[in-house]
């Protein structure tokens, strides 16, 4: 009988062990499940329901605002285009509207962008925690639009220093090439002796000038300008020893004096100085507007095929919403 009892109480005693490692490994099962199951991952939806359903509205409109900010970046390209349409067949009054219209674009442009940045920065929910009450569709969301508002940075900026500085370059060559022109003709009525005439004729060509070095300044922020530089201060040389000659004869009255002759020979140096034409430098002016055009005119493109990417991968499985608690899955 003792030798049954202490049976009977082993017997019991390893149940009662049994028991109890089962109820542990049921609660640590339990436990297992619960942490694997945390906030802001798509096996418990319903504790970022909430903060999901907040954010989604202030998406669906950031989504909104890219759509129109991608047509607005679309248009501006259309501008860049035209303007190298016209710059091409020298039409500088659609060429100076391409320019403005495209300021004023660029700007807004800028203006929405830094907008949809601060709305997207400041989203419900948003913030260190944002990844436990986000769901991974949300935060993805987020940073797809986020990432689609900052592609536009420098666009106001690229097009006032490219598309300005191509109308520069254009109206720079076109007043070198009248500038030639009209010293040509003052150098004509000199010959006639009409020297009064000359040098009011000349006075013009010096201005032209005075507005040349004034563009070349402006040029001189995006393109080197030595060579622009030296043209024109060998014209300006010209000019300036040609109206010298001018006046030196008409003070002469018709006599040989030591100052006409002193006139005559700074005349005939600054003269050698001259390149033989203005063809050179009115082609490398060209090539200058059309470069500063074109480069704008890619830097818009593709900030434009950014936004589209964007706006195709928000309307795909990023932007569509997670099943909540009380909707089905669907079927697999």
């Amino acid at each position: 009988m003792p030798a049954m009892s202490r049976f009977l109480r082993r017997v019991v005693l390893a149940l009662v062990w049994l028991l109890i490692v089962a109820v542990i490994s049921v609660g640590g099962a339990g436990l297992v499940a619960g942490l694997a199951n945390q906030p802001g991952t798509a096996a418990r939806a319903e504790l970022t329901s909430e903060t999901d359903t907040a954010a989604a509205a202030a998406l669906d409109t950031a989504e909104a605002d890219l759509t129109q900010l991608t047509a607005d970046v679309a248009r501006l390209g259309e501008l860049g285009r035209g303007a190298l349409t016209a710059l091409v067949s020298s039409d500088f009054t659609t060429l100076d509207s391409a320019v403005a219209d495209g300021q004023t674009l660029a700007r807004k442009v800028e203006s929405s962008s830094a907008l949809l940045r601060d709305r997207l920065s400041a989203l419900p929910g948003s913030g260190p925690h944002e990844a436990l009450l986000w769901s991974p569709t949300t935060i993805e969301r987020r940073d797809v639009a986020l990432a689609a508002a900052t592609a536009t940075g420098g666009l106001e900026v690229a097009w006032a220093r490219l598309a300005a500085g191509s109308t520069v370059a254009i109206r720079l060559g076109t007043l070198l090439t009248n500038h030639d022109k009209v010293a040509g003709q003052a150098a004509a009525t000199g010959r006639a002796k009409k020297y009064a005439a000359a040098l009011s004729t000349l006075a013009t060509a010096q201005a032209m000038l005075d507005q040349a070095n004034s563009l070349r300044d402006v040029l001189a922020n995006a393109v080197d300008v030595s060579t622009l530089t030296q043209w024109i201060d060998r014209n300006a040389g010209y000019d300036a020893a040609l109206a010298r000659l001018y006046r030196a004869t008409i003070a002469a009255k018709g006599k040989v004096s030591t100052t006409m002759i002193d006139a005559a020979r700074a005349e005939r140096n600054a003269r050698d100085l001259l390149p033989s034409n203005t063809s050179g430098i009115v082609i490398i002016l060209a090539e200058i507007g059309r470069g500063g055009l074109n480069e704008a005119v890619i830097g818009i493109e593709q900030a434009r095929a950014k936004l589209q990417a964007a706006l195709d991968q928000l309307a795909g499985p990023v932007g569509s919403a997670s099943p909540g608690p009380d909707q089905p899955l669907p079927s697999g």
